[in-house]
């Protein structure tokens, strides 16, 4: 285990023990001033898990059509890394009493940094040597979008879990973006 991986392992189970001692609040209530958490966090999560699954979605795709080590890799490390942020993300959510989003939103649709419906089937269409250059140039367009996400709520958001999930990715996927550049031709 890497030791970004170590340090987001223990992130994510002290943000998982810090939910255990706290309290949810009602559905439907506003948020209260003070109550640890603000619309910033929320949005955070709300938007963050679709692109997260949407993440989860390209890594499959690479798991069955690349012949690549590294993309294979690459991709079994994001779908672990991903589905774990979504369980933390999600365990937010209902404790503050909001509905987690349990799909990718229908591609083509207004969410900044997803990709669209005709991304996704060219990605489909390709092989070989051809799917993993595409397939790097487009991951990388997408983690760039949750990077923008997590700066944002470093600096609006109130949860402490939340902006902490936040400033662990943003340095792993920036070396992660640097990397598939790399690969895709685009550094």
């Amino acid at each position: 285990m890497t030791g970004s991986c170590k340090a987001r392992t223990a992130i994510v189970a002290l943000c998982l023990a810090a939910l255990a001692c706290g309290c949810g609040q009602a559905a439907g209530a506003p948020i209260a001033s003070g109550a640890g958490y603000n619309t910033a966090d929320l949005a955070f999560s709300q938007q963050m898990i679709p692109h997260h699954l949407q993440t989860i979605q390209v890594a499959q795709l690479a798991e069955k059509k690349s012949g690549d080590t590294y993309v294979r890799r690459v991709a079994r490390d994001l779908i672990k890394k991903e589905r774990a942020d979504i369980e933390l993300m999600s365990s937010w959510l209902r404790s503050w009493g909001t509905a987690v989003p349990s799909t990718p939103p229908a591609a083509g649709h207004a969410m900044p940094g997803m990709l669209s419906a005709v991304q996704i089937t060219e990605l489909k269409r390709r092989s070989g040597a051809e799917f993993d250059t595409l397939w790097a140039s487009l991951l990388a367009t997408h983690l760039g979008s949750g990077v923008r996400m997590a700066e944002a709520v470093t600096t609006q958001g109130e949860h402490v879990p939340t902006t902490t999930l936040a400033r662990s990715l943003i340095p792993d996927q920036r070396a992660l973006i640097a990397e598939l550049g790399e690969r895709a031709g685009q550094s």
